[in-house]
């Protein structure tokens, strides 16, 4: 596997670097992101492009933003205006869009005229624009919205689950966490109610759990519907992995999925666990803390984001920097 790139900024102008800060790609380019799938997206001169991991661009900074590629189409403006690139960076759908979204299951979202319908990778209009909003394709459905209600269609454009919803989500596990009125509750892909119980929010299902809110207080529920971790808590996030984030009043902790407490409850914030270390805000500063609640990196930083192969990209004073596990920091 080849070594990770890290974009940095140098006097106002950016580059890449590697694990040990050693320069790899010069600081020429007035912005540069992450890369992803051997290239990254740079801009030049106000404008867009991406190059590979020798700094070459392989695609000429010539689009006023351009999306990372999702099934070998990347959405790229022109004078807000939006269309689609290839990977040689034709542009191989015109700038004609006011909106568009990324490829999946071979279509994509695009708004003409103030509704939103469905393209293929040709540029045909399969699904006529007649929607307010619409989502990408999961599984053959889409989540779309109609005047103020929600509903799913399929991929030929039919309705597939009325537009009975004041509130709608993505279809997670089999499962789409819906509202009608004040009422949240959790439909199959026939549109049907899977079991009889409605609650005041309800997540999204990640690793077979959901955060729900009932009775003003958070708690986590199974795929039929059975609290396996109690509502006490006053906010509450999806597992992510072992840990999820709940809070009490305005403090934030930890618990596992057996709902023990991992992390107290007593943080001003918390972000996320990753590698063996949770992030955590103390007096308004993040730092990172290991499972035994003792600080592993002071908090100094004004943002963090996770760990990944034993780094993390925190924020100082606006200037991004990375860290390792042992505090260094280039």
């Amino acid at each position: 596997m080849e070594n990770r790139l890290y974009p940095k900024e140098n006097n106002n102008m950016y580059g890449y670097v590697d694990e040990n800060g050693k320069t790899i790609i010069d600081f020429k380019f007035d912005f540069a992101d992450e890369f992803e799938d051997d290239i990254a997206l740079v801009e030049l001169n106000g404008k867009c492009g991406f190059i590979n991991r020798d700094g070459k661009l392989v695609i000429e900074p010539k689009y006023n933003d351009v999306n990372y590629f999702n099934e070998d189409m990347a959405v790229a403006e022109i004078n807000h205006k939006y269309g689609y690139i290839n990977k040689n960076g034709d542009l191989v759908i015109k700038t004609k869009f006011e909106e568009a979204k990324g490829f999946t299951e071979g279509l994509a979202a695009v708004k003409i005229l103030g509704k939103f319908g469905y393209i293929n990778n040709e540029g045909k209009m399969t699904i006529s624009p007649s929607f307010d909003d619409a989502n990408e394709f999961e599984n053959g459905l889409a989540l779309v919205k109609k005047g103020e209600k929600f509903g799913y269609i399929n991929k030929d454009g039919n309705v597939a689950i009325d537009f009975d919803f004041d509130y709608g989500s993505d279809f997670d596990e089999g499962l789409a966490a819906v509202a009608i009125g004040d009422k949240f509750f959790y439909i199959d892909k026939n549109g049907e109610k899977i079991f009889d119980k409605d609650f005041e929010f309800a997540n999204s299902f990640n690793e077979e759990l959901s955060a729900v809110c009932f009775k003003d207080q958070y708690g986590f529920i199974d795929k039929s519907g059975n609290f396996i971790i109690e509502p006490k808590y006053d906010w509450s996030d999806n597992f992510t992995g072992e840990y999820a984030v709940v809070s009490i009043g305005e403090k934030y902790g930890f618990i596992n999925k057996s709902g023990n407490v991992v992390i107290p409850i007593e943080y001003g914030n918390v972000f996320d666990y990753s590698e063996g270390l949770f992030s955590v805000q103390i007096h308004e500063k993040w730092g990172y803390i290991d499972i035994n609640n003792h600080i592993a990196i002071e908090p100094i930083f004004d943002e963090v984001e996770n760990f990944y192969n034993g780094i993390a990209k925190v924020i100082v004073n606006e200037v991004p920097q990375y860290i390792k596990k042992d505090g260094s920091i280039f």
